[in-house]
């Protein structure tokens, strides 16, 4: 190798060392740059993570405080609720006693010379009788009624036959216009391909609808044999139905009247009104005790029942009687929330 050829080897390889040494130093600069950027970003996360772990030891501090107030508030709310009972409890006995001596008073006043019972069921002319019985027919006769649930699941079952109706007749009619359709082109006609995809679908629609028609009609004319059956017991029975609720008006009045005088009065309770609802109304729920005593004495008018000790007097025949039975056991299940 020639002088010159080793001289420009050399320069060759210091050109390449040149390049190499600026290659590092400007990894070593845009590393330095990423290191620093990275130390700058974790130092940012670990401020971020300072923050919320002092957050967090604040949130727990706080649901701490919180939770020692809601502990101190349910004792407190515990303790009021023992003492509410206890106090409950306390006036329920003290009701009982004052119960008691009331019934003892009682009694020494009936055996007193002179003592006057209010006779409850006192019915002159037997005016509050026939109210009775002119609720109880009135009853009886919407009763016979059909009820609004079942008027509406026979109107159901009409309204689907009468859709099935439309629904049958669309078809048919698509069948119709699609066949004149097909009647009147030849096959490259554009409208043809549509003619027979409708004709197709609306032909297996009408036949499943035929079908269908077929168990919804049976169904449909029963229900209308029902509701026209129907809606003549109400046009026969409303005058009677009307002629109830007036009289049920009446008697509730008449018997409200009385039973306030014979409670504010002086004379004694009978002894079948204070064995079955006590000597007085309870203070808390006063009025469903009112309410309950007007069923008893209505239906002691209504029925004529004039046993001095039983309420209700003897249980009706339920084979007889039903009407009255069901009565009967319904101010039975009343009477014992009283007695």
């Amino acid at each position: 190798m020639s002088g010159y050829d080793s001289l420009s080897v050399g320069e060759e390889h210091g050109r390449r060392i040149d390049a190499l040494k600026r290659s590092q130093d400007t990894f070593e600069r845009n590393t330095d740059y990423a290191l620093s950027n990275l130390k700058s970003k974790l130092s940012d996360v670990e401020e971020t993570v300072e923050r919320l772990e002092d957050h967090e030891r604040s949130t727990m501090r706080r649901f701490d405080t919180l939770e020692a107030d809601l502990q101190e508030a349910k004792e407190t709310a515990e303790a009021r609720s023992d003492e509410l009972e206890e106090s409950i409890t306390a006036t329920e006995k003290g009701l009982e006693r004052l119960t008691t001596r009331v019934s003892a008073l009682e009694r020494h006043l009936r055996q007193a010379e002179g003592a006057v019972v209010v006779d409850l069921d006192v019915d002159r002319g037997g005016k509050l009788r026939g109210l009775g019985l002119a609720v109880e027919e009135g009853l009886a006769a919407s009763e016979a009624l059909l009820s609004a649930h079942r008027r509406n699941v026979l109107q159901l079952r009409i309204t689907q036959y009468q859709q099935a109706r439309q629904a049958l007749a669309g078809h048919r009619s698509t069948v119709l216009d699609a066949a004149a359709v097909l009647a009147s082109t030849t096959a490259g006609d554009p409208r043809r391909k549509k003619a027979e995809q409708a004709f197709t679908t609306a032909a297996a629609e009408a036949q499943k609808g035929g079908e269908r028609i077929g168990r919804l009609a049976e169904s449909a004319q029963g229900a209308q044999a029902e509701q026209a059956a129907d809606d003549a017991r109400r046009a026969k029975s409303a005058a009677v139905i009307e002629a109830g609720q007036r009289a049920h008006t009446q008697l509730r009045v008449r018997l409200r009247s009385r039973l306030s005088d014979a409670l504010t009065g002086t004379d004694l309770l009978p002894v079948w009104f204070t064995t079955a609802l006590g000597p007085m109304a309870p203070p808390r729920r006063a009025e469903e005790w009112l309410e309950t005593a007007l069923d008893v004495l209505s239906y002691r008018v209504t029925y004529q029942v004039t046993d001095p000790v039983l309420a209700l007097g003897s249980a009706p025949d339920a084979s007889e009687a039903p009407r009255r039975a069901a009565r009967f056991n319904e101010l039975k299940r009343d009477l014992s929330d009283w007695g």
